[in-house]
């Protein structure tokens, strides 16, 4: 089973140090936010397990090293998807198999995973267009859909979740889910974390709070102190609590008004 150990990572950029001494594991079947201020080495981190950097310490994906003689078999345990408007194809139906073909997989195999991806997500109604006229959801869909479509073990975004709508990435979550692949999610907005199970804080060189994402995100001073907010719903839960009129947070607007209007 699959999991992500991170042990004594120092990474530099010229003289600028990013990592000094970063330890972190990522439970198996578990998910993961990574978040920290702008220059914390959120995306450096992803370039790193995605073996594009040169590293001092050590980073293990399932037991495989992370380096450039292990870059064939890392593919098969991280897939990647920068926040970019690179694709290698115009139409969807080119982009979402070029992946498969580039895996040698059966034109049958290519049809049944097409067809798994319309089942989820209503993919056919977009299959024969250009990206570059797609809405930003869907073509942000489509450039992370054309990852997970060969079933990494772990898909990990750099700051997409945000240009999704909350249907698709529902949608998304439960593909992954279905599939057994593993999401970690880079991203500047907080609200987001809440659709893993860890978080991981960058700041300073280190990771500042690792752990569960509730636990993560009752460090409420901590966090500020970093200048993180906190969801809103669970931030606004807290402050209520303070002034007594509730005695549970919620981390959504539907339980917390549920509960407000009993």
């Amino acid at each position: 089973m699959s999991n992500i150990r991170i042990s004594e990572l120092y990474f530099s950029y010229s003289d600028i140090r990013v990592f000094s001494n970063l330890n972190f594991t990522l439970r198996k079947d578990k998910t993961l936010s990574i978040i920290g201020p702008s220059g914390s080495g959120k995306t450096t981190l992803l370039k790193i397990l995605n073996g594009e950097l040169p590293y001092e310490g050590k980073v293990l994906i399932s037991n495989t090293e992370v380096s450039d003689n292990n870059f064939e078999e890392l593919r098969s345990k991280i897939a990647v998807v920068y926040n970019n408007n690179e694709f290698f194809n115009e139409l969807v139906k080119d982009e979402l198999r070029f992946s498969l073909e580039n895996i040698n997989l059966s034109p049958k195999e290519i049809k049944e995973r097409i067809s798994e991806l319309d089942d989820f997500f209503g993919i056919k109604k977009i299959f024969n267009k250009p990206i570059d006229i797609l809405s930003t959801n869907d073509r942000v869909l489509v450039k992370i859909l054309s990852y997970a479509i060969y079933f990494p073990e772990y898909l990990a975004l750099d700051d997409l979740l945000i240009y999704l709508n909350e249907r698709t990435k529902i949608l998304l979550l439960n593909y992954l889910n279905n599939k057994n692949i593993r999401l970690i999610n880079v991203t500047s907005n907080i609200e987001d974390v809440l659709y893993t199970d860890y978080t991981l804080v960058l700041y300073n060189n280190i990771n500042a709070i690792d752990g569960k994402t509730l636990d993560v995100l009752k460090e409420e001073k901590i966090l500020k102190r970093m200048g993180l907010d906190i969801p809103f719903y669970l931030d606004l839960s807290i402050q209520l609590k303070l002034y007594g009129l509730i005695n549970k947070t919620y981390l959504n607007k539907e339980d917390l008004v549920r509960h407000l209007w009993k």
